[in-house]
């Protein structure tokens, strides 16, 4: 048993660890990070990313006992994405702002090179960042999940909710739609 806060006041937390002491913490909470960073795509704030993974976490307690396997991370993840979808939709429409990406660490400057090379570096990551940012909400979140989290074409499925080949083909429109972006930046070679 456990607390979490929420709006000021302590929620019970029942029923999380199961028969296991400390098994919710041990099997969903190392995913936290990844959980932020989906939710700062999906909803375009710090203040609203943190709110969602914060429901989420909740929602996770109470559904625990779903976790049919130790697959914890597209589980939880899924629960990330419903609440930015369901509680969000309507603030942010497609097309209306942007996201940035700035509060995703990136971090690929050796800091050994020469400040020329660092700087036409930095450029060149915040032109991939712009580039991302103006993708749709979908195609987006495909791209992050697999291209900046790293996750399989399945894992991305179950997250997501959509057949392996829906994945796929978001993907394949997300990287054209990037290389037609930044073709002035990278040369992709034949791109389809």
């Amino acid at each position: 048993m456990g607390l979490i806060r929420r709006a000021g006041k302590a929620v019970e937390v029942t029923g999380a660890n199961g028969p296991k002491e400390g098994r919710f913490e041990r099997v969903v909470l190392p995913h936290l990070s990844a959980a932020f960073t989906l939710a700062m795509y999906l909803t375009g704030n710090k203040a609203d990313a943190e709110d969602a993974v914060q429901e989420a976490i909740l929602r996770a307690v109470r559904y625990f006992a779903t976790l049919r396997d130790e697959d914890a991370r597209a589980w939880f993840l899924t629960i990330v994405r419903r609440v930015c979808f369901t509680a969000y939709r309507t603030e942010r429409s497609e097309g209306t702002g942007t996201i940035s990406i700035e509060a995703v660490p990136l971090q690929l400057v050796d800091h050994g090179e020469q400040p020329d090379t660092v700087a036409e570096r930095l450029q060149t990551q915040q032109r991939v960042r712009d580039a991302i940012d103006q993708l749709p909400t979908l195609l987006r979140e495909a791209i992050v999940l697999r291209e900046l989290q790293s996750y399989s074409y399945a894992e991305i499925a179950a997250i997501t909710e959509v057949p392996v080949g829906t994945v796929m083909s978001r993907l394949s429109r997300a990287r054209a739609r990037l290389a037609d972006l930044l073709r002035d930046v990278v040369d992709f070679g034949d791109v389809a």
